[in-house]
């Protein structure tokens, strides 16, 4: 059996199949919960606003079904690793976006910043100070590849973690880990049986670490070219 590596948690999208959900427990693979799959199958789990996926089908977010769920969160449980805070995907206004949402969210779990395109370091570095403890990297795939090493960094110093959203392939697992990510997700692994097994591959901790360190990830051996496409 494959061996995930303890140092960056993975998560993937809901699965109805029970054997695929114990083999990902068996495994440490943990849930990226939305609203319309609530409650979770199993732990542990993040909950994810949903906006992302309702955004890619031309839908408009719900504030009133997240916090439907919120509520049901704070008052029954389980408790997520954290809250992926509403984001307007591809919005100037995304931040202060999120960081209106705080007083409704805090205290009911560990809470997410979702950086997008163009968010400037210091206008996150604030935020951050408001009480987020994770930063997850969102935005488009290109900008996410070229910014997410900076976005590793500032979480790190600022004593919080860093997620990447969408590394469901085994080069951009090997990538997130070089870089030092904490956790990672993406629905992609679900889609076959050779998505899931490359995926994992790219989560063990297969390099042995030379005199100089692991090499730093290159553009094409990770499959981060502008033409690379992945539904989540």
């Amino acid at each position: 059996m494959l061996v995930v590596v303890p140092s960056m948690k993975a998560y993937v999208g809901q699965t109805r199949s029970a054997a695929l959900l114990q083999r990902l427990s068996d495994l440490g693979i943990g849930e990226a919960t939305q609203p319309d799959e609530w409650p979770p199958r199993r732990n542990p789990y993040f909950f994810d606003n949903g906006a992302f996926k309702l955004w890619t089908n031309g839908l408009p977010f719900s504030e009133e079904r997240f916090l439907r769920v919120v509520e049901r969160i704070d008052t029954e449980g389980p408790r997520p690793d954290f809250i992926v805070v509403p984001d307007r995907v591809a919005d100037p206004a995304s931040l202060e976006y999120s960081v209106s949402w705080l007083p409704r969210l805090d205290g009911i779990a560990p809470l997410a910043l979702v950086v997008q395109d163009g968010m400037a370091e210091q206008s996150v570095r604030r935020a951050m100070g408001r009480g987020f403890s994770t930063l997850f990297v969102g935005g488009t795939l290109e900008w996410k590849f070229k910014t997410a090493p900076d976005w590793v960094r500032l979480a790190h110093e600022l004593g919080a973690k860093c997620h990447i959203g969408r590394i469901g392939t085994r080069p951009r697992a090997r990538w997130a880990r070089e870089i030092g990510a904490d956790s990672v997700d993406s629905c992609t692994p679900l889609f076959s049986e050779s998505n899931l097994t490359r995926w994992l591959e790219g989560l063990r901790d297969e390099y042995q670490a030379s005199l100089w360190g692991p090499p730093p990830p290159k553009a094409k051996e990770h499959g981060i070219t502008r033409k690379t496409k992945e539904k989540t």
